[in-house]
């Protein structure tokens, strides 16, 4: 059985977003953006639901072994499982007319034949059409009848309470009748691949919204090297359309923005900061919110974790977890600066340690600083759900939170070294350039949760006392920053 395959699914789903990033994947690789670390625990994500999946349907045999990239031996194991009469397939292989693809779950029942597509999402994105559509394709044509073709997804509603009842944690979405009205679409688009793998030359085709719709490319740092540093596509709150526009008229440097094109305000302040040099410093609101915080005041900053499978009772499915805190404490303005924190242990639940000690940490009066205040309350309040035996403590640690970031928000001081970003690593190097994050092991929430979950791995002490130590440095230092911007703006 021959599996010359040109086009797998992965790939022709490339080629419906666009067929240069099809052409570099196949004859240019090497032009691939280094890979992006957040992308391996996404990856890992996704194996993790589809394993769990595949509990709801006992008996099932793998007929795609992961060890080893052999489709030809996949296809004749599936041909093979098929004719021996097993009734469920895990990753089984098809191929048609050179197209590949892998079928999360095949089943048999009653002599009906059920697909599955496995998503580690919480809905039904449009994307998923043509992962559906190809498969079901190559499945009809290869004489595989299907009374239905699902997307099996994760119920965001569902609350884990003891054991996990995957029958409530999954929720299926029949695709079948999308897929049939696709199929003519899905021929054409097949041929239409085909014919530019074929080409001899990089296809010309411009940079678009396509780039990342639906999906960041790999190849943007290739195709998008024209760009400059600070351009139509770095303004703050212009919407994409408008950006593309700029470009298309070749105005692709912010410096080259019209002075009559329309922009918000908060675009407007970035593109004349950056043109003019232009800063917004309002002394008297700077002033007002400065006065009004309530000494001890308190910086807190949380780390969590958002596993797709809910792992502890009272969890949902990508549910904020906190497992670290950083807290520095003065008690007057010009009092002496302490610090405090917690680090949960790895494989646990976090949650009660970590608040039992927030509360110690955070005793009444004064004011609790967070840079982005409705991250810090959503935290409070899922811990205020999940145990309300505490609740009275924590409404009221939040009823003191104070948002750090409002005056850099509402453009109460806005400096063009921000580059119309308010975020925390955009506002601390502009007001302390002497502070920065480069020089962390870990500089950013989502390093943070990959190295929480390296703790749970790993088996090295010395190197679980490195990740550790990291993890406290960087939490320690997202609270340092805020003492140091907040002085900053007392200093004005």
């Amino acid at each position: 059985m021959e599996t010359n395959h040109i086009l797998s699914k992965t790939t022709f789903l490339r080629s419906v977003q666009c067929h240069k990033s099809l052409y570099l994947n196949r004859y240019k690789p090497e032009l691939r953006d280094p890979p992006d670390p957040s992308q391996e625990a996404v990856f890992r994500t996704g194996k993790e639901v589809h394993v769990l999946a595949r509990e709801l349907f006992p008996g099932g045999v793998i007929a795609s072994k992961e060890d080893s990239y052999d489709p030809k031996t996949w296809v004749q194991r599936t041909h093979a499982l098929l004719k021996e009469g097993v009734e469920v397939l895990f990753e089984a292989a098809f191929e048609h007319d050179q197209v590949l693809v892998i079928v999360d779950i095949l089943e048999r029942v009653g002599g009906k034949r059920k697909a599955y597509e496995v998503k580690s999402s919480t809905s039904v994105k449009d994307p998923y059409d043509w992962d559906v559509a190809i498969q079901y394709h190559v499945l009809k044509e290869t004489g595989i009848k299907l009374d239905d073709f699902s997307i099996l997804h994760l119920n965001k509603e569902y609350v884990r309470h003891g054991s996990l009842d995957l029958g409530i944690l999954f929720i299926g979405v029949s695709m079948l009748e999308l897929a049939r009205e696709m199929e003519p679409e899905v021929s054409s688009r097949i041929r239409e691949a085909k014919a530019f793998l074929s080409a001899s030359l990089v296809p010309e085709i411009d940079i678009g919204p396509y780039c990342d719709e639906p999906y960041a490319c790999d190849f943007m740092g290739y195709c998008w090297c024209h760009v400059p540093e600070y351009s139509v596509f770095t303004v703050a709150r212009m919407k994409k359309v408008h950006k593309f526009e700029l470009y298309r008229a070749g105005q692709v440097d912010i410096q080259d923005i019209p002075e009559d094109f329309p922009l918000n305000e908060t675009s407007r302040v970035h593109v004349e900061g950056h043109k003019y040099g232009r800063s917004i410093i309002d002394l008297g609101v700077i002033h007002d919110f400065v006065d009004s915080l309530k000494y001890p005041l308190y910086y807190l900053d949380f780390e969590t974790f958002n596993p797709a499978i809910p792992p502890f009772d009272g969890t949902k499915p990508y549910s904020q977890i906190p497992f670290q805190y950083s807290l520095h404490r003065k008690t007057t303005p010009q009092g002496e600066l302490t610090h405090t924190g917690y680090l949960a242990e790895a494989g646990v639940d976090p949650r009660i340690p970590l608040l039992e000690s927030l509360l110690r940490d955070t005793p009444p009066p004064g004011d609790i600083l967070a840079y982005n205040r409705p991250f810090e309350a959503r935290i409070l309040k899922d811990l205020t759900e999940a145990f309300p035996e505490f609740a009275p403590e924590l409404e009221d640690r939040s009823s003191r939170l104070v948002d750090l970031m409002l005056p850099f928000q509402k453009r109460y001081c806005y400096l063009p070294e921000m580059h119309g970003s308010y975020s925390i690593k955009a506002v601390l190097p502009a007001l302390v350039p002497e502070l920065s994050y480069d020089a962390l092991e870990i500089s950013e929430g989502t390093q943070a949760m990959e190295a929480y979950y390296q703790l749970g791995v790993e088996t090295n002490p010395t190197r679980i006392e490195e990740i550790r130590s990291d993890l406290w440095e960087y939490c320690k230092f997202d609270t340092l920053a805020m003492v140091r911007i907040l002085e900053k703006l007392e200093t004005l």
